[in-house]
């Protein structure tokens, strides 16, 4: 069992949150609103007692929240970025940049894992029953951090031979830059059931 934090009760937060209590993990769910008679807490409360933070919020406030939670309650916990961060007209907030690499930076301490950030929330909990295959990337530089991603991956129906590991976090940054194609997929077949496949 782990203990995780998940920061955001939107649709992602709260798909990613279901699936993994119910593989036996200890979610807490973190708000900017907290309401404690409904189970949510503030981020920090939330990242006190978890040993990995998951950023279930909009990218361009995944740097704010953190600074908020305060680098010394953050300290060296594993932090899963599945964020993208959009300008206002939609386009790339981070030009050149990743929301991953940019917590990375500001936190050097954080073990910071991007990954589940190129598909819809219905995929990240359902990827195979959903698609008749389906690819899940990793990026990140610690090794320990990543293997325990891909523990979390496989409680949300990710089998191993699906995660690509791409190496460090510095490779977030192409992942995150696949969000214009999502979005055109997404409007080419009125669908966001679908997600990029690496065929090999």
């Amino acid at each position: 069992m782990v203990s995780i934090a998940v920061l955001g009760t939107g649709k992602v937060g709260s798909a990613l949150g279901t699936k993994l209590a119910s593989a036996g993990h200890q979610v807490t769910y973190g708000s900017r609103a907290p309401a404690r008679e409904g189970g949510v807490v503030s981020h920090r409360d939330a990242v006190a007692g978890a040993e990995v933070v998951i950023t279930a919020i909009p990218g361009t406030g995944v740097v704010g929240a953190l600074e908020a939670v305060g680098a010394a309650a953050l300290g060296d916990k594993i932090v899963l970025d599945p964020s993208a961060a959009f300008a206002p007209d939609m386009t790339m907030a981070y030009p050149g940049d990743s929301v991953a690499g940019r917590v990375q930076a500001q936190f050097p301490r954080a073990r910071v894992v991007k990954t589940l950030n190129t598909m819809n929330f219905t995929i990240m909990v359902d990827p195979l029953d959903s698609l008749p295959d389906a690819t899940v990337f990793v990026s990140g530089d610690d090794a320990d951090a990543k293997d325990m991603t891909r523990t979390l991956l496989g409680d949300l129906g990710w089998p191993d031979r699906n995660i690509l590991d791409l190496g460090g976090i510095d490779t977030a940054l192409a992942t995150e830059h696949v969000a214009p194609l999502f979005f055109a997929t997404v409007r080419a077949l009125r669908s966001p059931t679908f997600n990029v496949t690496i065929s090999r």
